[in-house]
Formats: structure tokens, sequence, C-alpha cells
């Protein structure tokens, strides 16, 4: 039975466990107060902003949010990372405002906090888009009576409301047979509305807002970098000597080499590039690979790939990338706004062309904004990255190999090295790997002393080569196909 389903029985019960019907009036009446006290909450834009101190830094968090949907902005400077919920999933927003899916799956829980906190469940068209109420009569809480209501829609879970009689304002909201409280507090008048500035989960701060307005602009979500495509999708070629997808790209009108690397975060450059250009320093990042290290964001470009061009951008700067054979790293910007298809074993990708015909389907969920893959080692299943930046076949991190040294023999080493670092890779075979539906049969395999990595591990570049494949991050999906039958 799915999730619409199993809520729409709850809903049923409740009505008839609360005795909707018997108190059908009462409770429109209660929600004409609340509506007339707090305004149409759920028809405005909303700008809020908090000023916080991170780590001895001033920083900013800047909220917008209209309805349902919300982005939460984490500014140091002009850097801002943050997230975006589009009323059922939730996004990663990287620097460069690339958007991509935490999994996916929806996110009830969220949606229930977002139709309490934007009073939604008020909006006139509530019912009728199949949204539901249950009286739950006056409840005491912490030794004060509250009028409570259960509200909740099909895609959400039921959550049990309590209104202050006093002001007919929201105080706190519960998960209906949960445990989980939110509270709503310190409301001030903002315009036309009344809105709480500070928020507590189970009693600690969750949300504090210093400033909050109404603005007439209209909601828009956070996007990446949008590309201009000149002409039909055509192959590029990728350098036929380096296991990675390398291919020739400018960057502000400079003939360069760039890495096509799914395990990047967003875009990079080396600092012999970002010097060469004159980039100015907007902020600073730490940089995790092999080692770590503090570094410079520049402000680039724009880049021109194939038949592809990218507006200007942050880039973080990598100390030690020229000594690899390119200068810039096209990571999760590359792949956020374009669809992307990958020969690795005929040297060729492709951009802004959807893998017309695929044999194997794998959902992709991310994590830091790199995209991890569900894999069956042997019997053992793990999340691993995909990672094209990584010429290894299969590469464990080293935490998760000492939890289960069983699943390959290791049979040789060899040095290694990467950004911020160098190590050894322990390298043996595994006698089987699924993804999806396909059994990929005996594998190599390795763990690296101070990979640390994404998930518990990466499918690196050489992996890939038995596959053609399409990468879409915008709907979370990687379709395949085989090289073999």
């Amino acid at each position: 039975m799915g999730f619409a389903a199993r809520t729409g029985m709850l809903f049923a019960l409740l009505l008839t466990e609360l005795g909707a019907s018997r108190n059908q009036n009462d409770v429109v009446r209660l929600l004409e107060r609340m509506s007339n006290a707090a305004g149409p909450v759920w028809a405005a834009h909303f700008v809020s902003v908090s000023r916080l101190t991170f780590e001895g830094e001033p920083a900013v968090v800047l909220s917008e949010s209209e309805g349902l949907r919300t982005a939460l902005s984490h500014c140091t400077g002009k850097l801002c990372d943050g997230t975006y919920f589009d009323g059922e999933r939730l996004f990663t927003v990287n620097l460069n405002g690339t958007t991509l899916p935490e999994s996916p799956e929806p996110q009830p829980y969220l949606r229930s906090l977002r139709l309490v906190a934007s009073l939604a469940f008020l909006a006139p068209s509530f019912v009728t888009h199949g949204g539901r109420f249950g009286d739950a009569g006056t409840t005491t809480f912490n030794g004060r009576a509250y009028r409570t209501i259960v509200v909740g829609d099909a895609d959400s879970i039921p959550m049990r409301v309590y209104v202050d009689p006093n002001t007919s304002l929201v105080r706190y909201a519960r998960e209906f047979g949960g445990s989980d409280t939110f509270e709503f507090r310190d409301y001030r008048r903002v315009g036309a509305f009344t809105l709480p500035f500070e928020v507590l989960h189970d009693g600690q701060p969750f949300e504090r807002f210093d400033d909050r307005a109404a603005v007439s602009s209209a909601f828009h979500p956070p996007h990446g970098l949008l590309p201009s495509l000149h002409g039909a999708p055509s192959p590029i070629a990728i350098d036929s000597k380096a296991a990675e997808p390398i291919v020739d790209c400018t960057v502000g009108g400079i003939a360069l080499r760039c890495l096509i690397d799914t395990g990047n975060s967003g875009l990079s450059m080396s600092a012999e590039l970002a010097s060469r250009l004159g980039a100015p320093v907007v902020g600073t990042y730490q940089v995790r690979g092999l080692g770590g290290y503090m570094t410079q964001v520049v402000r680039a470009g724009p880049l021109r790939v194939g038949n592809a061009s990218y507006p200007d951008a942050y880039y973080v700067v990598l100390n030690d990338l020229r000594r690899y054979g390119y200068d810039v790293v096209l990571g999760a910007d590359l792949f956020g706004a374009t669809d992307v298809t990958l020969d690795l074993a005929a040297h060729l990708v492709t951009l802004g062309e959807p893998l017309a015909q695929h044999s194997i389907d794998v959902p992709i969920s991310f994590q830091h904004s790199v995209p991890v893959v569900r894999v069956a080692l042997g019997n053992l299943d793990a999340d691993l990255a995909v990672d094209t930046g990584d010429e290894s076949n299969i590469n464990l991190a080293y935490d998760f190999y000492a939890k289960h040294s069983g699943l390959f023999t290791v049979t040789s080493r060899r040095f290694v090295s990467g950004i911020g670092g160098s190590s050894v890779e322990l390298i043996g075979e595994i006698g089987d790997v699924t993804i999806g539906a396909y059994h990929a049969g005996p594998q190599r395999i390795g763990t690296t002393w101070t990979l640390h990595g994404t998930a518990s591990g990466h499918l690196g570049a050489a992996f890939w080569q038995q596959f053609i494949v399409g990468l879409d991050y915008a709907n979370g999906e990687m379709h395949l196909i085989p090289r073999r039958a």
C-alpha cells in the first residue's frame, strides 16, 4: 500500500475518532479566526534574514518562502549554499546555485512542517486539493489549554496543531501520535501579516529571524548555471591517453583542458589559471580529497565546452591541480542543468542530449552534490559515489573496508596521489558486482588508506568504461547501456 493510501486511511480513522462531523461548524469558525489573525500567509512571498556568527565569522541565513516552497541560504560574504524544498522533495543548493535532489523520494514530514508554517491549510483551495481536517478538541499543554485540530493531505503526515485561544495563532505543532514538538513564538506584525520570529524544536532553537518582510516580487526557485547550446548536440572527443574524461575547453577565452568529474561538487581551477585570469577572490573553501587544505574561491568565466556555453561562475582554486595535466574541473555545475552522455570506452562525451535508448535505469541520490548509487558487492549492499575523476575501478573508503575486510583479498599495492595528498591503494578482485539489474561479474576492487570519500567509496572511470552512461541529475536518474551481453 502506498504512502498516500496509508495516509488517507489514517485520516479516515482520525476523522471518525475525533468526531469531525459533530464539530464541523466549530472548526470552520476556528479556521476563520486563525485566518483573520495571521492574514493570508499562505499566498505571500516572504524574505527572512538571520544574522549569525559562525566560527568567528559573520554569516547570514537568508530564507525565502511562498506557500509550501522554501529556499534556505547560508551566506558568508558573497558565497552562499543551502537547501530548497519544492513542496514534495528536498534539494541541496551549491555555491553556484546548482540544485540537486537529495533523494528521488518525497519528504512527507517536511511537507507537514511547511503546511503548518505557511498556514497552507487555511487556504481556500486546501480542501479542494485533498487537504483534510480533524477536530481534536481542547488540550492542555505545559499547563495551558489550547484548541487543537489535526491537518494534512495525502502527501504529508497528519500534524496536531495547537491554537492559542487568546490570539488564534498557532503555538505548537506535533506529528499526530509522535513526540517531536515545534513551538512558534515571538509573533510580530509584518505589514498585513502576523508572523513568528522564533521557532523551537523540542525546546531548542530551530529558526530565529532578525528581519522578515513580505515582498511583491515572484518567488523564483534557485537554479544553477543555465547553458546556452549552440547548434545540435554532437559528441566531444575525450583524450584517449587518459583514463579520466579530459576534453578541450575555454575559460575567459583561454584554451584549456578540462576534466569532466562527477565526483566534484561544483567547479574548480588551478591556481596558475586563476592568476593568469586575474580572477577576483570572493571567499574561502575547505578542500577535501586524499588530504585537505583551505583555499580561495574566485569568480571567473565564461566557460565554453563543446556546443555549450556557461556564464561566469564561482571556482574553487586547487593549488595542486595543474600537475595532473588540466587546469579546470567540471563537476556538479556542468551536470546540474545539462543532460550528459559519457562513452568512456569510445572516448566521447555529449552535452544536452539525453540517452535515447537504455536498458538499465538506476536512481541516484546526492551527497555534497556528488551522485551516489546503490551497488551490490557480492552479498553486501553499498552506496558508492559516481566519480569519473577517479581513475580506479571500485575504490572503497578505508573505514568501510576495515568493517568488511572479507570482501576481497589484497593481492597488490600501488602509490596514488590526489588533491590534498598522497596515499597507498590496496588492490584485489571481487567475484560479483551488481548495479541495477545488471551483473557486472568479477571486478577489480581496492581501498585507499586515507580515502574518506563520499558515501562508502567510489565507482571510478575504469568501472564506467563498461557502459554508455546517461546522467540526468535534475531527475535523479542514471541510464546505462552495457557494452557486453
